[in-house]
């Protein structure tokens, strides 16, 4: 989110919406494009990120807080 450089990926792009076949892109630039296209139009938009899920938490036993 923070990095100065992003994927080019119309996912990402404030003026992309990907299409249902989830090839091809409508862009408000440049109209319908390949997903994967290098766009020179492209503008991060970091509200469009899904953030990947949490880690799971460790299963930790009795055992393990033990002091022997």
């Amino acid at each position: 989110m923070f990095r100065k450089k992003h994927n080019v990926d119309c996912d990402y792009c404030k003026y992309g919406y990907v299409l249902s076949n989830g090839n091809d892109c409508v862009c408000d630039k440049l109209g319908i494009i390949q997903r994967k296209n290098k766009c020179s139009k492209f503008t991060y938009e970091p509200l469009k990120r899904i953030p990947s899920p949490p880690a799971e938490p460790t299963k930790y036993s009795e055992k393990d807080f033990l002091i022997e």
